[in-house]
């Protein structure tokens, strides 16, 4: 496992290439056009790569995701750093973006302020993520049982809160279903075979109630697919 080895299959991960989250973005920034831009916890560069920006600076702590983004996009900025230390003068972007990534920050109030630091007066902040609802110790356990990395994925109002408390504003907020092919989501980061089937397993054993709440489709003991939540927060630092 680990993301310096796992580079290449999130290029090819139809979960990071396309999405309702995606398209909700583009069409909200729609013609507009901003100076500088940051992408947080780039991975393979597909959010950074819709960005209305003259410059788009990525940042990962993963060298091969900054590899394989600056080779499959072109960004000719990456920075290696982690989301929560960014080395960046403040006031420095108009557009900063984190897409599927702040449930693997071991400090996400950290994060978040760090972000407001960087942003210019009237700067965006776009995140999205995957959000819980009820049963979320469950869910979390089963990302983690899939991904060492995790930590933690939050509920709408977490989220809301985190960023309001470092004097965000929240200017749009929308809520999409986003249904996972199992396999590839499974073996996405690489996982041994003895991880992979602990991931099944743990799905199985799940109880009846959040199997529905995750429309969770399986054959006998193969999972098809299951959906989560994904949430796109649209803040901006206030003038």
């Amino acid at each position: 496992m680990g993301f310096d080895r796992s580079a290449e299959n999130y290029l090819r991960s139809s979960d990071h290439a396309v999405g309702s989250d995606l398209e909700y973005f583009e069409k909200y920034f729609a013609g507009k056009k901003f100076q500088k831009a940051l992408d947080i916890a780039c991975a393979a560069g597909h959010f950074g790569a819709s960005f209305p920006a003259e410059l788009i600076y990525t940042a990962d702590y993963s060298f091969n995701m900054l590899k394989t983004a600056r080779d499959s996009f072109g960004f000719d900025m990456p920075v290696r750093t982690r989301g929560e230390f960014l080395p960046f003068l403040s006031d420095t972007f108009d557009l900063v973006g984190c897409r599927i990534a702040m449930h693997h920050f071991t400090n996400p109030c950290l994060f978040m302020n760090d972000v407001f630091r960087v942003l210019k007066t009237g700067g965006y902040f776009v995140l999205i993520d995957s959000v819980v609802g009820f049963e979320d110790a469950e869910l979390n356990k089963i990302e983690l049982i899939r991904d060492t990395t995790h930590r933690r994925s939050f509920k709408v109002e977490e989220v809301e809160g985190m960023a309001l408390a470092e004097g965000f504003h929240l200017e749009d907020s929308d809520l999409f279903y986003k249904e996972h092919i199992f396999d590839e989501w499974a073996r996405r980061p690489n996982p041994s075979e003895e991880q992979y089937r602990s991931t099944v397993q743990a799905f199985l054993d799940l109880p009846d109630k959040v199997k529905a709440e995750l429309r969770l489709k399986a054959d006998g003991k193969n999972i098809i697919s299951y959906t989560d939540k994904k949430a796109v927060f649209i803040f901006r630092k206030s003038t």
